[in-house]
């Protein structure tokens, strides 16, 4: 009787066969001394924030079919080029939407730093972790915000109802890769 690791047999564990299609036979595990990393996070807008977007959106498709439609009459196209325009703005309104809802982010935090979009008058729109000096949690005029003060005296500002994320977990994912970058050999945590 052979043995499973007989070199005498090809399809034994020494000629190195998968044991089923797409797996590799003697795969390593990365190397224990590596500290292990903090996958990239990203942050989705709140719904109501891009409904309200979308909505925007509409509102100014509504007015270039208003203007459209005397430039139609004069120009003798009739009612031609404000319907072109409205289908053609309802199309990229709908693209917008499934953007929004679907693919679009509000912030992404790496382990390198964090990158702000789609959120205006926030400050600073990126910046790595160790530019960063304190995290504060505030409350301006009653809207939960995250602040996040960098060495050179700007600011970014996070409005937590923007974000489709609990608050408090979002702050503490912020803490946790502010202080695994700011403090030497300290192991990352996920």
């Amino acid at each position: 009787m052979c043995s499973s690791v007989d070199p005498g047999r090809p399809e034994g564990k020494a000629g190195n066969p998968a044991d089923w299609p797409g797996r590799r036979r003697f795969q390593l595990n990365v190397r224990v001394t590596r500290p292990p990393t903090i996958p990239d996070t990203t942050y989705r807008l709140a719904p109501a924030l891009a409904v309200r977007l979308v909505g925007r959106s509409l509102v100014t498709l509504a007015l270039v079919v208003v203007v459209l439609t005397p430039v139609g009459v004069l120009t003798g196209a009739g009612w031609v080029l404000p319907g072109a325009a409205a289908l053609l703005g309802l199309v990229l309104a709908a693209g917008w939407a499934w953007y929004l809802a679907r693919r679009a982010w509000a912030v992404r935090l790496s382990p390198q730093g964090y990158v702000v979009r789609l959120l205006r008058g926030v400050g600073v729109t990126a910046a790595s972790w160790t530019q960063v000096e304190e995290v504060v949690a505030t409350s301006p005029g009653g809207t939960r915000c995250l602040v996040l003060r960098l060495r050179d005296g700007r600011s970014t500002r996070l409005p937590m109802p923007a974000l489709a994320a609990d608050a408090d977990a979002f702050a503490l994912d912020v803490r946790r890769r502010v202080r695994d970058a700011c403090t030497p050999g300290a192991p990352a945590t996920p």
